[in-house]
């Protein structure tokens, strides 16, 4: 199968009918960064739904599939967020960071705050822990949501 967008290179896909649209979707971002609900996949005018399999659409190994994007650029707003310390009082602290903030950034936003090192500092969001060379949006993450600090533990 093959994806067309304006935006990126010409990708290829191995897929059977029975996979589902959403491992096109997570294929997707594992190549361009595109999150899953950015992307908008389309077999001529119709727009697949990720819950559906290929072959309801009748998608098959000759099929071209075009990709569009919802939105093209995060929108900058400022995010309030709250740090959590992973202390035994569990400290607060409010942070102003922006959808395009690195996370690189925030961890220095953290040390400010905390005097804990970005090189030793675990932050995660939803689960996630959040990568050195991404962005605030690459995660999702919406105005008031949780960012937790651990640090590393050395010998156990």
């Amino acid at each position: 199968m093959i994806v067309l967008s304006e935006h990126w290179p010409l990708m290829t896909f191995d897929a059977t009918k029975s996979d589902k649209v959403k491992k096109i979707n997570e294929y997707i971002r594992s190549k361009t960064k595109v999150s899953v609900q950015d992307q908008a996949l389309l077999l001529g005018p119709e727009i697949l739904k990720p819950q559906r399999t290929l072959s309801s659409y009748g998608i098959d190994k000759e099929t071209t599939i075009h990709l569009t994007l919802k939105v093209v650029k995060p929108s900058d707003e400022e995010l309030p967020l709250f740090l959590v310390e992973a202390t035994s009082v569990g400290q607060r602290h409010l942070l102003q960071v922006r959808r395009s903030s690195s996370v690189a950034q925030v961890k220095e936003m953290i040390e400010s705050l905390t005097s804990v090192t970005p090189k030793t500092q675990i932050v995660t969001c939803n689960g996630k822990r959040l990568e050195d060379g991404k962005i605030m949006a690459d995660y999702n993450i919406r105005r008031g949501s949780l960012l937790f600090l651990t640090g590393y533990c050395i010998g156990g």
